[in-house]
């Protein structure tokens, strides 16, 4: 993982997203059977190279992909029948991955990358402590 993408994307999220708690590389934080040791919501961080070209001279063409894995505590009831009050607090997590997306979507770190592109996004239940 490249230090310098890493600390961009973190200090992006922090100062776009203020509403997570907590900004960190994945590292399995969330794999434990335990309250994980994160501050929800959380947003955990990995950067991996899928392609790479190198070109004479040296110089270097790298394909990075920037996966983001944000977790939320469960907030309560979100089907039809709740209380508006309860469903728009229960859905309140949409209004932060919204914020995320705008974040990074189109941002290039200062010039750090090209734009960048949200390429897919999927939503996996877990439950957490």
């Amino acid at each position: 993982m490249n230090k310098e993408i890493f600390m961009a994307v973190c200090d992006r999220l922090k100062t776009e997203v203020p509403q997570l708690r907590w900004i960190d590389a994945e590292e399995g934080q969330l794999n434990s059977a335990e309250r994980p040791a994160v501050a929800f919501p959380c947003c955990l961080i990995e950067i991996a190279y899928p392609s790479c070209q190198t070109y004479t001279g040296g110089t270097q063409k790298i394909n990075a992909q920037i996966q983001l894995k944000v977790a939320f505590e469960k907030a309560g009831s979100t089907h039809a029948a709740a209380p508006k009050l309860v469903r728009e607090h229960a859905l309140c997590r949409m209004d932060t991955l919204e914020k995320i997306h705008r974040a990074l979507q189109w941002w290039n770190g200062g010039n750090l990358l090209t734009p960048c592109a949200v390429s897919g996004a999927r939503r996996k239940s877990e439950q957490t402590g």
